[in-house]
Parts: structure tokens; sequence; C-alpha cells
């Protein structure tokens, strides 16, 4: 979908994530409150210790629409073989999976709702990294999505 640098299919069942990532979707399901989104200040690290080297938060920005990386785990820079923290989407991304991720981000934006990916990487001169990605959506009143906590895992191709 994106380019010959990442395929990547949608997971429409949540209850299928990976461990860590389906640890994230409960924790982030068990902070919202009377259907509202949390916000940032939900989020707390205390909290999720095991999960943080595998997630990110994004600030989503609009006009163009772009996110930047605010703070990205351990456990992703490593796999992705540089640190993001700071960039914007439109800086590390080539075209196609700019529009790619422009798709996805106005999806977000209009449902509030959780999306989740998997596929294979192909990059960096690495073989290729299977990877599962949930994005849930982050407002600081509830309803406007202003920020997203990202989880990501990383691990070799089911044959």
């Amino acid at each position: 979908m994106f380019d010959n640098l990442t395929e990547f299919r949608p997971v429409a069942d949540l209850s299928r994530l990976h461990g860590n990532l389906a640890a994230l979707h409960r924790y982030w399901q068990d902070k919202r409150r009377h259907g509202t989104l949390p916000a940032r200040r939900d989020i707390d690290p205390v909290e999720i210790p095991r999960l943080l080297p595998h997630i990110a938060l994004l600030d989503i920005l609009r006009d163009p629409l772009d996110w930047r990386y605010r703070l990205v785990g351990t456990r992703i820079v490593e796999v992705m073989g540089a640190e993001r923290t700071g960039k914007r989407m439109r800086e590390l991304f080539t075209p196609p999976a700019i529009e790619a991720t422009v798709t996805l981000m106005t999806e977000l934006l209009a449902t509030r709702e959780p999306l989740a990916f998997s596929g294979r990487l192909f990059w960096l001169d690495k073989d290729h990294v299977a990877f599962e990605t949930l994005i849930l959506p982050l407002a600081s009143d509830g309803e406007r999505v202003d920020m997203a906590v990202m989880g990501l895992e990383f691990g070799q191709p089911k044959a």
C-alpha cells in the first residue's frame, strides 16, 4: 500500500492484536470516560512501563495534515535504525507513504476510533521485518483528536 518499502493490511479484529498491543488497547479503553477520548494527561508512563519501549506519542498537526513524533520508544528506535523524536511524518516518508498516511490520519480524525495494521517492512539493508501497529486517538478536550499513541511490535515474518 505505501510503496516498495512497506506493505500492510488492516487488522479489523482488535482482539487478535499481539499481547503488548492488546494491553495498550485495554489501557486506552480504561482511560475513556463516558464515551470521550482520553487525553495525553491520562496516559501515565508509570502505569505501563512494560509497554514504553513499544510506543510513540504523536502530535497531530493540521494544514497540511501531518504528525510529529513527540516521543519514540527504544524498541521502535532500535528497529527503525534512527531516532524520530521531534521529526514530522512528511520529513521521513516517501510521497506515496505520505499520501497513504494522510488517508489513515483522515480516517482516525473522522472516526475517532483505533486503527490497527500488520505487514512487513523492507528497508535499511535488513531482511524484511514483520510488524503490527495500533494507533489510538487522544483528545485534550475529550472530542477533537490532537494526539495519538501508537504501539508497534516487530518480529520475524510468519512462514
